[in-house]
């Protein structure tokens, strides 16, 4: 199949609609970086298989964020030997990721899934019959049709060896056989996990039954003698007294496995009401010395008389303070009146001694004439006076009335604490009436007068001991029973481990026989897993063999290593794995390294790496197109690899259709004359792409005339 034409619409760089004739020999794009070189390889690539593996772009991914219509839209057309055309043309909407992809054949319109298998066949008929058949196109397009600038050190520097093999063996026809192996592994590790899973429960069936049978040895040791059966009688008699006593429960078979634990239940119920009996009759013995008690209590004191004694000898209290108080405020003003009279007698000697100093015939304040001798006698007198008797202020009196409320206030306190003591008699006499009359009503006694209640109460001790004997005795023969009834479930339980043990003896031997049919089959299937892998190695060993030569023919055509000029596929089998490594020699020096980029720089690198893009694209018997999609190489390779590539195109372009982007003008000069037509049989396009805008580059095509004089003599 051979590319004629191709449309985008809304794809990546191309939002507008934009058409490209690809009816040639030779199409060379020319554009700076970003002007959507790439965008036209892989619009061709999305419209075969609908994915770009290098972006992981399916779908809505792939539509442009300025296309008017929301839609990624790519045509694709195809020719085949006998000229009959095939047109691709697969969409994808932006919003609900829809997908559409249509195929126009000469036979008629094909859409969908039947418009995909027409095309497969039509292309690379190998995937039809595969899991993901696109995603096996997409792989062998990118490996031998299509070469990615951006990608191209995975031929030498894959993520994993294996990625490698299993992406040739699908370019060599051994795909099938290599995703046959995949899913037999991958169902052969679900069809172990199976069995890991069944072996683990086997292991844990086996653990039950150790289980088991632990449990019935124990049982027998346990009960080594021969169960004596419950009497039917004996058994319905117990549970009817049970009832009697107001227990309730209902009486089960005695051979019920439910048996046990009923009249475990019951025993505990009897042992709890036997304990409340006992309780209750220490209750009654107790009350008989507290009734004793009761009746000694002495008759009630007269607290009233004492309490009025009290208010009286209070007043009494009171009116000897108020004649105390009286009392004090006399001495008081008896002591006011001595300071005044003492105070008066000192003053009249100090004037009498000062008058005395100036005494004279006249007085020495008005003036007259006096009788000195009389006044100075008098004078003498008043200094030598030891003035007026004072009042009596003795306290006698009032010594009296203290020690007579002395007295009172002790009399007061000695009556408070008899009535204190009287009220707390009487207090806790009342406690003990009220309590004795509770626990009388608790224990249904009502009688008040003595000798009544304490005949009822003798007659509730004697009751109550005899229900609690009977509770007592019932307990006895409640566990007499019980041992009877575990002894019988005991040899009924060892009969069902017995048969447990049996059912489960007989379920080991199945999934023992089960397990060894699964590990057969898991042997045989790793033996078909073993040949398949040896086949696929084989096949791919094999067609790697008979690609080495042309691999070395390329490699020594652009020749990048001065010392390393041998260059040879290795291909082996490790832990199961297909891998496939390239390994470059020094022949010279008999060296050898199968990591180039250890030994080789990155343009060298890139130069093997396209030598065996173009031995697998030559190597190959049907391509899926009969093309060769390079994008921009001059990117990766150094001017002398570039020309000796420029040469092997040259030399390939009548065995294949060339599509060679760059950026470089130059260069695309260089390829306009190296592979322009040799005569008008054949064709050579130029499309130029110039200046990117929002709705896509300008796109200009040219195409390059033969050269009229076919040889030419130079100069000497």
């Amino acid at each position: 199949m051979k590319i004629v034409g191709l449309e985008l619409s809304g794809f990546r760089g191309f939002a507008k609609t934009q058409a490209f004739d690809l009816n040639a020999d030779a199409i060379i794009v020319v554009g700076a970086n970003g002007n959507g070189k790439t965008s036209l390889f892989d619009g061709i690539l999305w419209a075969l298989c609908g994915r770009i593996p290098r972006l992981a772009a399916e779908g809505a991914s792939v539509v442009s964020l300025y296309a008017e219509s929301g839609q990624a839209r790519a045509l694709l057309t195809l020719c085949d030997a006998a000229g009959r055309l095939f047109k691709v043309t697969r969409s994808c909407d932006r919003e609900t990721g829809e997908a559409r992809v249509a195929l126009e054949t000469p036979e008629g319109l094909l859409s969908g899934p039947s418009a995909e298998g027409r095309l497969l066949q039509l292309v690379w008929p190998e995937a039809q019959t595969g899991t993901e058949p696109l995603a096996a196109l997409a792989s062998v397009l990118t490996r031998s049709v299509y070469l990615q600038q951006d990608v191209l050190r995975h031929f030498i520097e894959p993520a994993d060896d294996h990625d490698r093999f299993t992406s040739v063996s699908e370019l060599f026809g051994a795909g099938r056989v290599t995703e046959l192996q995949g899913a037999l592994e991958r169902a052969k590790k679900a069809w172990s996990t199976v069995t890991n899973q069944r072996v683990s429960d086997l292991e844990e069936t086996r653990l039950v039954l150790a289980n088991v049978l632990a449990r019935a040895r124990e049982l027998t040791a346990r009960y080594p003698s021969v169960a004596t059966p419950v009497n039917p009688a004996e058994w319905s008699k117990w549970w009817t007294e049970l009832n009697a006593l107001g227990i309730t429960g209902t009486a089960p078979e005695p051979v019920a496995r439910d048996a046990g634990r009923a009249i475990d239940t019951a025993i505990k119920e009897i042992e709890m009401k036997r304990v409340a009996s006992e309780r209750s009759g220490q209750s009654l013995r107790l009350l008989q010395p507290q009734l004793v008690q009761l009746e000694a209590l002495p008759p009630r004191g007269d607290v009233a008389e004492l309490r009025a004694r009290s208010v009286a000898l209070t007043n009494e209290l009171s009116t000897l303070r108020q004649s105390v108080t009286q009392e004090q405020d006399r001495q008081a003003e008896m002591r006011r009146m001595q300071a005044e009279l003492k105070q008066k007698d000192e003053q009249l000697r100090v004037l009498a001694l000062l008058a005395l100093e100036h005494l004279g015939d006249h007085c020495p304040v008005c003036a007259q004439s006096i009788d000195r001798a009389k006044t100075h006698q008098r004078l003498t007198a008043i200094t030598q006076k030891g003035g007026e008797p004072l009042p009596d202020s003795s306290s006698t009196k009032l010594n009296e009335l203290l020690a007579l409320v002395a007295a009172k206030e002790k009399e007061i306190g000695g009556l408070e604490l008899s009535i204190r003591t009287e009220q707390q008699r009487e207090m806790e006499a009342d406690m003990l009436r009220k309590f004795v009359q509770a626990r009388f009503v608790e224990h249904g006694i009502s009688a008040e007068e003595s000798s009544v209640r304490a005949r009822q109460l003798e007659e509730g001790i004697s009751k109550n001991d005899s229900h609690a004997a009977r509770l007592k005795e019932l307990q006895h023969q409640g566990e007499a029973l019980a041992l009877a009834v575990s002894q019988s479930v005991a040899q009924l339980a060892l009969s069902e481990t017995k048969v447990e043990s049996e059912r489960l003896q007989k379920l080991i031997q199945e999934r023992q026989q089960a397990i060894a049919s699964r590990n057969a089959s898991g042997e045989m299937a790793q033996r078909v897993i073993e040949g398949l892998r040896e086949a696929a190695s084989a096949v791919v060993e094999q067609r790697l063999q008979q690609v080495e030569p042309l691999l070395q023919n390329i490699y020594s055509r652009i020749d990048p290593h001065p010392a390393f000029e041998t260059v040879k596929f290795l291909s082996r089998v490790t832990k199961g794995r297909g891998l496939l490594s390239t390994v470059v020699q020094d022949s010279q020096e008999d060296l050898s390294c199968q990591h180039p980029p250890l030994v080789m720089s990155s343009s060298q690198v890139n130069a093997l790496a396209v030598s065996i893009f173009l031995s697998f694209n030559f190597g190959v018997t049907q391509p899926p197109l009969a093309s060769l999609l390079l994008d921009d190489p001059l990117q990766c390779l150094d001017d002398v690899n570039l020309l000796g590539l420029v040469d092997l195109l040259r030399r390939t372009k009548d065995r294949r259709q060339l599509c060679v982007s760059t950026h470089d003008q130059r260069f695309a000069n260089l390829l306009a004359r190296k592979l322009r037509p040799a005569d008008t049989t054949g064709r050579t396009i130029v499309i130029e792409l110039v200046g990117w805008q929002r709705e896509g580059p300008e796109v200009h095509t040219r195409e390059i005339l033969s050269d009229p004089v076919p040889l030419r003599l130079a100069a000497s």
